[in-house]
């Protein structure tokens, strides 16, 4: 795969700097994780003024949750890491092998194009091994916030206004 930003470290790679707050929710592999770990991203980024922001992180953890039930043994835990400008999205499950980009399409197989969004939506991601298997994280731009007026509430997204 060509231009796919993979790289074995945990730093962020620029912009992010020291979290501001962080929130973790912790997966296993079981019936609607996925669903459950798309819920908690939304639900965390609600104060996030573009929704175009919130749907790319929904999608990415959705790839990232998915890819751990398909090539692990599940996911462990989902990590929601947001500094000034940037959100960092990180997934572990108890797999030790590092994530490998596929051929973008095959016609005898579904699916394969996980890593291909990661690297086209993210401007960054990578991969980092830990003691019982690994964390694949990616990081995405958030908006800076105006001051001028609150942030969408999340019942207000994608509605008319009233």
């Amino acid at each position: 795969m060509t231009g796919a930003r993979l790289s074995p470290t945990n730093k962020p790679s620029r912009g992010g700097g020291a979290p501001t707050w962080a929130r973790r929710l912790p997966l296993s592999r079981r019936p609607g994780a996925v669903g459950e770990a798309r819920a908690f991203t939304a639900a965390v980024l609600a104060d996030v003024p573009d929704p175009m922001v919130v749907a790319d992180a929904v999608l990415l953890v959705s790839e990232l949750v998915t890819n751990a039930c398909r090539h692990a043994d599940g996911p462990e835990s989902l990590l929601l890491a947001r500094g000034p400008r940037v959100l960092r999205i990180e997934v572990t499950d108890g797999n030790p092998h590092p994530p490998r980009p596929r051929p973008l399409y095959r016609a005898d197989e579904t699916g394969g194009f996980g890593l291909f969004l990661l690297s086209n939506v993210a401007f960054s991601w990578g991969w980092r091994p830990r003691s019982a298997g690994k964390a694949v994280w990616c990081e995405l731009r958030l908006p800076e916030r105006r001051t001028d007026r609150p942030p969408r509430q999340p019942s207000t997204v994608g509605r008319p206004p009233r």
